[in-house]
């Protein structure tokens, strides 16, 4: 009859953890998945931009996307918080904050970009 009373609780670093590796899962899949696109044989490199190696674009994402992962950190690690204080378990907090803050980071890019 010990713990009876207090409700399980998760642990926030945990969950936190969980919720970074879905983020590092799905960078690494879009970047499997990118460098196995063959390239054309003949490549017109006049464009900007236009003969970047795979690494190079994703180095060109980070440094243009670095506010957005910077709000997407924020948010997960409030959202964490929240959820390991409602959720039991760590993996299930960690996937939901990780969700939420997704969902939460893309309705404030839409109505920014939308009051611009």
């Amino acid at each position: 009859m010990d713990g009876d009373g207090a409700p399980k609780r998760a642990s926030i670093g945990l969950s936190m953890l969980v919720a970074l590796g879905w983020y590092v899962t799905v960078i690494a899949a879009n970047y499997a998945g990118h460098s196995q696109i063959p390239t054309a044989p003949v490549r017109d490199c006049g464009e900007i931009f236009g003969c970047l190696s795979p690494a190079q674009e994703l180095m060109l994402l980070l440094l243009f996307a670095g506010p957005l992962i910077a709000a997407l950190l924020l948010c997960t690690a409030g959202l964490s918080l929240l959820f390991a204080r409602l959720v039991p378990s760590s993996i299930l907090a960690g996937t939901a904050a990780a969700a939420g803050s997704v969902a939460v980071v893309v309705v404030g890019a839409l109505v920014w970009s939308a009051a611009r």
